[in-house]
């Protein structure tokens, strides 16, 4: 399967369940429970995401960012705490305001996807904006992409300038991807 293929079978915005969304969330809650507090970069779920924001008050040691679309199709990442509004593709995000956090700051990076691979193949929505991300974050940080064990396929086609993730969080645990960078 292509990616084309693969975006068309997953992207009609079938709406994650509830109950398997509270489960990876649980998964998450003990992933992260086992580390030492730091800098987490979230997103705003859109409604075939995992909505990650109850782990925000579930962990208040860490440091919650949220990740930002900006103009020129850069993604930046901003306090939790600064004001919301919805993007022109659909998501929430972070409004302008507030000082971005660099990448390097951010030891952990939850991503969503349309699908993944138990490799770190990720299928995101086409823009790049988290392969770019990805591409400069620090070496010693954890990507994990965020989904439904019924988004996880075989294989995801992956090009050069896709970036895979390290960890894959589902509503069985949070696994390391047998191929990462």
């Amino acid at each position: 399967m292509d990616k084309q293929d693969l975006r068309a079978r997953f992207r009609p915005g079938e709406e994650v369940e509830p109950e398997h969304a509270s489960l990876v969330v649980e998964s998450l809650f003990a992933w992260l429970s086992q580390r030492l507090p730091g800098t987490v970069s979230a997103f705003l779920a859109m409604p075939s995401e995992v909505d990650v924001s109850p782990l925000f008050e579930r962990l208040p040691g860490w440091r919650w960012v949220l990740a930002r679309v900006e103009a020129d199709r850069s993604m930046t990442f901003r306090d939790r705490a600064v004001p919301r509004e919805t993007h022109p593709l659909g998501m929430g995000q972070p409004a302008d305001a507030g000082p971005v956090i660099p990448l390097r700051e951010i030891d952990v990076f939850l991503t969503p996807g349309l699908a993944f691979d138990r490799r770190g193949g990720r299928l995101g929505r086409g823009g790049g904006f988290y392969d770019r991300v990805l591409a400069e974050r620090r070496t010693d940080s954890a990507a994990v992409g965020v989904t439904v064990s019924q988004r996880v396929v075989e294989s995801v086609p992956m090009e050069p300038h896709d970036e895979p993730v390290d960890w894959l969080a589902t509503e069985e645990a949070v696994i390391r991807c047998s191929t990462s960078r």
